[in-house]
This record gives C-alpha cells, sequence and structure tokens, in this order.
C-alpha cells in the first residue's frame, strides 16, 4: 500500500479517498489501490482546498480547507486502526461530531482488540493520525 501512495504521490496524485473498499488484492498478490475518481493532480503553487473523500477517513486538513498529500497518510491510519481493531477512530452517528472528532484527532485504543495490538503498530497509528504533520 505504502508503494501505491509512494508512486501516487511521485506523479503528484493525491488519491483522497483511502478505504478498504478502494484496495484490492490482484492475483499476484500484490496490493492494488483502486477508485480514483475523487482523485486530485497537485500543481506546484496551487492550494487544494476542496472538501473530497469519505467523511469517516477525510484529514483535519482537508475540513480546514487546504492540504496536500499528507491526507493520504491520514486516511492510511484510519484505515490500519479499522483493520486490526473492527472499529473507525473517528465514530459518531453525526456527522458533526465525526468531523469535531476528526479535527481534535480524538480517538483511543480502548476497544478490547487493541488488548492483542503490538505497540508498535499502536505507534505507527499514532504517527500517522496527527494535527500538525511537521
Amino acid at each position: 500500500m505504502t508503494y501505491a501512495l509512494i508512486h501516487c504521490h511521485s506523479n503528484r496524485i493525491i488519491h483522497r479517498d483511502i478505504k478498504a473498499e478502494n484496495i484490492m488484492i490482484g492475483k499476484d498478490d500484490e496490493i492494488k489501490l483502486i477508485d480514483f475518481g475523487l482523485s486530485y493532480t497537485k500543481r506546484a503553487g496551487v492550494k487544494v482546498s476542496e472538501i473530497a473523500g469519505t467523511p469517516f477517513y477525510m484529514a483535519p486538513e482537508i475540513l480546514a480547507g487546504e492540504y496536500g498529500f499528507e491526507v493520504d497518510y491520514w486516511s492510511l491510519g484510519v484505515l490500519l486502526y479499522t483493520m486490526v481493531s473492527g472499529y473507525l477512530p473517528f465514530y459518531s452517528e453525526s456527522r458533526t461530531e465525526v468531523f469535531e472528532k476528526i479535527k481534535r484527532a480524538e480517538f483511543h485504543f480502548e476497544h478490547k482488540p487493541f488488548q492483542r495490538v503490538s505497540d508498535e503498530c499502536k505507534d505507527l497509528i499514532k504517527s500517522l493520525l496527527v494535527l500538525d504533520v511537521k
């Protein structure tokens, strides 16, 4: 998956909709990133501000209205969290509350499945779901 993002980003493409439904495994067992319908080709000096993506996976920068390639890594963090626990890190019945949780990077590792998740995996998730990418 990382190689797919490196390839996209090296070609100035922001996917903007990384989620489980947009990942496939090819017959050669290679992981493939699909559905580039919301992708954006970043041009030098042009700020990206359009809100795009699946709400649960959106990065806070998208909600703030100015972003770059870092939003794909946030979505990758949400995907990893969900894959290892079965839960979304920023869940609510209310879209507004989901966005508020995202803006605060408000998540936890209290779900029972996280008892079996390594500290290294949790650290990776924490490093992907950060408010200040710098």
